[in-house]
């Protein structure tokens, strides 16, 4: 029992002292940037990173500096981890379109369906763990309904009618969730990290030249094959690439 104990209390130090070190690096990085010292702020950024001690916030400072340094392909891909976890906040959207407007090549991006926009901006409301709560309180609170309905001699339509409106909220809430965690979580989206890609029209050196792909673009990866990936650009074009060009979101 002793010996749980002393685990316990040096795993809350560890963390502890981890959070410590990591609020400490993001002060002297922060420091170091409003000195214009980049790199230096850079590598504190990264160092925090590199803990997975990560937050919308730090891939803000990080995708600012990348940025400040004239790496447009770095900021874009911190600025996307970023509004990964943070999807509404308008600092993020508004530097990754700054960032996106350094690229070499105009690309224009192809709006989602007016349905799949709704569902996003439903889904983006909170995180996966807030939604489980909300799930966890909407199914609680049809429950308790469903048993007034089920007992009561009176106002039955009242009940069952507010039964089908939270059960509904409730399968809501949950693909809500699942659609959060999915996106925070998915390996589909990935940066061009190369100077010039030329997109190909199969998954070998010598096919056809089909599309030109500038370094920081955005892609989509919809295939896999051996080292190539097909890819789909924000303008829905489609082409293979070797994956050794692309960076993860």
């Amino acid at each position: 029992m002793k010996k749980f104990i002393y685990l316990i209390i040096l795993l809350f130090i560890s963390i502890h002292s981890n959070a410590q070190s990591s609020k400490i690096l993001f002060e002297k990085g922060n420091q170091a940037y409003s000195n214009k010292q980049y790199e230096k702020a850079l590598n504190n950024y990264l160092q925090i990173n590199n803990k997975k001690d990560i937050s919308a916030d730090l891939y803000y400072n990080i995708g600012n500096t990348y940025f400040r340094l004239n790496d447009y392909a770095n900021a874009i891909l911190y600025y996307e981890r970023g509004i990964l976890l943070k999807p509404n906040d308008d600092n993020l959207n508004t530097n990754l379109k700054v960032a996106k407007a350094r690229l070499k090549s105009d690309v224009y991006i192809m709006p989602n369906f007016f349905l799949v926009n709704w569902w996003n901006k439903i889904s983006n409301l909170f995180i996966p763990s807030i939604w489980t709560i909300v799930s966890i309180i909407l199914l609680l609170t049809s429950s308790i309904i469903f048993i007034y309905y089920y007992f009561s001699f009176n106002n039955k339509k009242i009940f069952f009618y507010s039964f089908i409106l939270f059960s509904i909220l409730f399968a809501i809430s949950c693909f809500a969730g699942f659609t959060r965690q999915n996106q925070i979580q998915s390996k589909d989206y990935a940066i061009v990290f190369s100077e010039t890609t030329m997109g190909k029209d199969s998954p070998d050196e010598n096919s056809t030249d089909k599309i030109k792909i500038v370094k920081g673009q955005k892609i989509q990866i919809v295939d896999k094959s051996s080292n190539w990936i097909k890819i789909k650009t924000e303008d829905g074009k489609e082409a293979w690439i070797e994956n050794k060009n692309i960076v993860i979101i």
